[in-house]
C-alpha cells in the first residue's frame, strides 16, 4: 500500500509481493517474526503467526495490527477493518491503527482514509508512513499540490524512504510536471540493482510526459507487448485527472461552464480562486461538498464554478469560486483555504 495507488495504476504499479518461504523453526513464534514476514512480502505466514498469539492473547494489540496489515494484503478488507476497530476500541491513541484502517479505506473512502491519517499524524507529526499514506490520499482525490507537500515532509522525517520520493516523482508527473518527476526517479531506477517496480514506476512518469517511446523499452525488458501497451495506456491516462495547466492563471483553454451559481452578493467577477481539477462532474461536486465541511467559516455563502474543460482531447472538470472584489481579497481566501489543507491558486 506504500506504493501510490490510483486508478488502472494501482493495478499496474502495484509491487510484487515476495512470497519466499520463512521458515517458522520450532517453538512458538513472537510478534517479531509475524513483522518480519509483513516486511518479506508474505502476509499468509504473518496472519497465522498473529492467530497462534491472539488464540494465547486475545487483547494482544501488537498482534491485532499485524492480522490486520496481513489482512489487508491478502484484500480481506472487512476483516482488516475489524481488527484496526478492535485495536482503537481499547487505545483511541494508536497511531499504527489509524494508519492500518486509513489504508484500507483508501481505495473507496480517501478522503476519510485522510482524516485517520491526520489522526495518527496529531500524535506523532514527524511519522514518516503516516505522511507518505496521507500522500497517497491526498493524490487520490486529485489534490495533487497537498499530497507533494506530504511526500517531502514524509522524506525529510526519513530520508531513506524510498516510498515517499517515487510517490513524489508519479504526482508530479499526474500534476502535469513530467520533467522534474524523471529527474527524481531517474538516478533510482538507472541503478544496477533497482527493482523492476522502480523502472516501472519511470516508465510511469515517462509516458506521462509524453515520451511513450523510452517508457515502451523499459517495459519491454520486463512484459510481453500486448501488457507493454496496456500499461502505457493505463500510465497516460493519468496524468489529465488533474492537469498542472488547469490551474495557471494564463489557461486559455475553451471552457463551457455547467453550473455558475452565485447569490446577489457573490456575483462572478474577474478574479476567481481555483480550488481543483477533476475527471468528472461529481467528483468535482463531491469535493466542494467536502470542502464546505471542511471549512465552512471560509467558504461562507460562495458558490461552486464548475466548468467543463477539453484540452489535448481530454475532459476535465474544473472547480472555482469567485465573487472576489479583487486580487488582495481572493489572496486573502486562498490562505484561509491552504491554511486548511486544501490548495488554492487565484486566476483572472
Amino acid at each position: 500500500m506504500r506504493s501510490i495507488a490510483f486508478g488502472l495504476l494501482l493495478l499496474l504499479l502495484a509491487g510484487c509481493a515476495n512470497d519466499g518461504a520463512l521458515s517458522l523453526r520450532s517453538g512458538l513464534p513472537g510478534i517479531e517474526v509475524a513483522q518480519a514476514a509483513l516486511r518479506g512480502g508474505s502476509p499468509q505466514i504473518a496472519l497465522q503467526i498473529a492467530g497462534n498469539i491472539l488464540a494465547r492473547e486475545p487483547s494482544n494489540e501488537a498482534a491485532l495490527v499485524v492480522q490486520g496489515e496481513a489482512l489487508t494484503a491478502l484484500g480481506r478488507l472487512d476483516e482488516a477493518t475489524t481488527s484496526f476497530e478492535s485495536v482503537l476500541q481499547r487505545d483511541p491513541s494508536s497511531i499504527a491503527a489509524h494508519i492500518g484502517l486509513g489504508r484500507v479505506r483508501l481505495g473507496s473512502d480517501p478522503a476519510g482514509a485522510e482524516v485517520l491519517f491526520l489522526e495518527a499524524l496529531k500524535r506523532e507529526p514527524r511519522n514518516a508512513v503516516a505522511l507518505n499514506d496521507l500522500g497517497i490520499a491526498r493524490d487520490l482525490q486529485g489534490r495533487h499540490v497537498d499530497a507533494q507537500k506530504a511526500y517531502r515532509e514524509a522524506m525529510a522525517a526519513n530520508s531513506n524512504m524510498s516510498a515517499a520520493r517515487v510517490n513524489l516523482a508519479l504526482s508530479l508527473a499526474m500534476d502535469g510536471q513530467a520533467r522534474d518527476a524523471v529527474q527524481l526517479l531517474r538516478p533510482l531506477a538507472s541503478d544496477p540493482g533497482a527493482s523492476r517496480q522502480l523502472r516501472h514506476d519511470l516508465a510511469a512518469v515517462l509516458a506521462m510526459g509524453g515520451d511513450r517511446a523510452e517508457a515502451e523499452r523499459i517495459l519491454s525488458k520486463d512484459l510481453p507487448p500486448r501488457e507493454v501497451q496496456q500499461a502505457l495506456e493505463a500510465y497516460a491516462s493519468a496524468r489529465p485527472a488533474t492537469a498542472a495547466s488547469l490551474l495557471t492563471p494564463g489557461d486559455t483553454q475553451a471552457a463551457t461552464p455547467v453550473r455558475a451559481e452565485a447569490s446577489g452578493d457573490q456575483r462572478e467577477g474577474n478574479v476567481q480562486v481555483q480550488l481543483a481539477a477533476a475527471a468528472s462532474e461529481d467528483t468535482a461536486h463531491a469535493q466542494w461538498r467536502r470542502l464546505q465541511e471542511q471549512m465552512p467559516e471560509v467558504l461562507g455563502g460562495r458558490q461552486p464554478i464548475i466548468a467543463k474543460v477539453e484540452q489535448r482531447g481530454r475532459v476535465f472538470w474544473r472547480l472555482r469560486a469567485g465573487g472576489f472584489a479583487d486580487a488582495g481579497q481572493a489572496t486573502a481566501f486562498c490562505e484561509r483555504v491552504r491554511a486548511g489543507g486544501t490548495s488554492c491558486v487565484m486566476v483572472q
